[in-house]
């Protein structure tokens, strides 16, 4: 546990400098960016790992079964219909295996860079006790550096500078609407001692008309990556010949 969070911190540290500039330019293009980059990286990695013709192979042949059972069901031929299911569901199997490899290779550049994204565009912010009421600790983002005070009492109270925010209202801060999510004791994690108090924050993308399951109010960094990277993924294995 002491050295997962030992390499997550030296590899977010890592990414903070060399992405700094990247952040710097602002939130929204900045994500943009690596939803681009991502969707790019991800579809060169099924174009690179996957066996296309093989794939396409399989699809075909998984189209044409499925054709043939509608016909053995439309015709009333039960056993016929479920012999061509059993197929199928057998190349089904195979396609799985087929993108078995691709699928482990994504999933690692995954690991290794949502976890900094959520560090970075919703951070839990392990606060300091200075007293029975009070919590301090600071809002890095970017390079630029924010003094965060918490007062416990009948609520929490968020205070920066002159402004105070309870829990769920959202302020401005680093050129970043953010969300005052919550605040209490930690429930550890990879960066995390197990021990102390954490501000939850949560950067607001986009704005909802209304809230929705999930999402809420606002879609927060996964929702615009999401938005952004699924059809690009989608255009970029298009171009690749990776469907």
């Amino acid at each position: 546990m002491v050295e997962i969070q030992s390499f997550l911190t030296a590899l977010y540290g890592f990414y903070n400098t060399i992405f700094e500039p990247v952040l710097a330019v602002g939130p929204y293009p900045a994500l943009a960016f690596f939803s681009v980059c991502l969707a790019a990286v991800f579809s060169i990695i099924y174009w690179f790992l996957l066996d296309i013709e093989k794939n396409k192979k399989l699809k075909e042949k998984i189209s044409n079964k499925q054709d043939k059972m509608k016909e053995a069901r439309k015709n009333e031929n039960p056993d016929e219909a479920s012999e061509y299911m059993q197929e199928t569901m057998e190349l089904n199997q195979k396609m799985m295996m087929l993108n078995f490899k691709p699928m482990i290779a994504t999933m690692i550049f995954v690991a290794l860079i949502f976890p900094w994204l959520g560090s970075t565009f919703a951070p839990n912010v392990q606060m300091q006790q200075i007293d029975n009421t009070t919590f301090e600790r600071n809002l890095s983002f970017a390079g630029e550096t924010q003094q965060l005070t918490i007062i416990n009492e009948s609520e929490p109270t968020l205070q920066i500078d002159d402004k105070q925010i309870t829990q769920g209202e959202k302020f401005s801060l680093q050129g970043i609407d953010w969300n005052f999510k919550n605040f209490g004791e930690s429930s550890g994690g990879f960066l995390s001692s197990g021990e102390g108090y954490n501000a939850k924050m949560a950067a607001v993308f986009v704005p909802l008309p209304i809230s929705i399951p999930l999402a809420g109010e606002a879609l927060n960094w996964l929702g615009f990556y999401i938005l952004i990277a699924m059809p690009l993924t989608y255009i970029f294995r298009k171009m690749l010949g990776v469907q």
